[in-house]
């Protein structure tokens, strides 16, 4: 006869691992890590996201050790009247808001980029709903037609339109939380800390981190969505670096192509209605 109290244990998004089994190790698209390889490959060129709001992540492995450390403690006390609740989430000395987050990541997915990326990864974050849908018509969609009518012509197998119906399945679901301010009260989560030793807190670490850690993590992060996810591997860097580059400037010129006829058009446009 089972006789463990009950319990409901919550979690947040949860992200590439801090540290078990190796710092960065993710094995799925889903949350932030969608986000930041879809980024990474230049793919994902809009995304609805408050950076006002704090980001509520937190690394698989804290929240692994944290469904361990609670069973410990009703192994310690006596059984509660009441049913406890466990918001497994990211400690608030370390919650940032995503326009932090943001920037950081882009600099340092610029200096660990993916290789063979769609296009240079620069895309738009915005609240405007009619914006970004402009920016998936133009930038998610068109291409995707355009990719998949060419490998048709050619006889090869098309696969971006399949992409961008899971980019956008995935970017629904994201953006439910990227758009609203969450709070988790944690207090019961977090005084579970004060029951470990040290030997427990270095064998069950519960986001416990100072903050300072936070560019080490993302780091890690993005060095783990390349080798574990697209199976890319460091020694690709450089010349992941030197196709950066090339996308760099060829994003440049076709914007400087665009703005120049754009700008022609309307000057001619505005010099006939002058004439008349």
């Amino acid at each position: 006869m089972c006789t463990s109290p009950p319990r409901k244990t919550t979690t947040n998004n949860v992200s590439p691992s801090a540290y078990e089994p190796v710092p960065g190790w993710v094995d799925n698209l889903n949350g932030p890590t969608g986000l930041m390889v879809g980024a990474g490959k230049g793919v994902i060129r809009s995304m609805l996201i408050d950076t006002r709001h704090k980001s509520e992540v937190i690394p698989v492995d804290y929240a692994i050790n944290g469904l361990c450390v609670i069973p410990y403690q009703f192994a310690m006390e006596q059984r509660p009247v009441d049913v406890p609740v466990y918001n497994i989430t990211c400690a608030d000395h370390r919650k940032m808001q995503w326009g932090e987050v943001i920037e950081m990541s882009k600099k340092i997915g610029y200096q660990y980029p993916m290789e063979a990326g769609l296009w240079y990864p620069d895309g738009c974050i915005t609240t405007n709903r009619f914006h970004h849908n402009i920016n998936v018509l133009l930038f998610h969609w068109l291409p995707a037609y355009v990719i998949d009518f060419m490998l048709f012509i050619l006889g090869q197998k098309r696969f971006m339109i399949r992409v961008q119906n899971r980019i956008s399945v995935g970017l629904e679901v994201l953006q439910f939380f990227t758009m609203r301010a969450w709070y988790f009260k944690s207090d019961a989560y977090a005084s579970l800390w004060t029951m470990l030793t040290e030997a427990d807190r270095k064998n069950f670490n519960m986001d416990m981190d100072p903050v300072e850690t936070i560019p080490m993590y993302i780091e890690s992060c993005v060095q783990g969505g390349r080798q574990y996810l697209m199976k890319e591997s460091p020694d690709s860097l450089p010349r992941a670096r030197r196709q950066l580059m090339l996308m760099y400037l060829l994003d440049r010129a076709c914007k400087t192509i665009i703005v120049g006829f754009l700008g022609y058009w309307m000057f001619g446009l505005v010099s006939r209605l002058v004439g008349v």
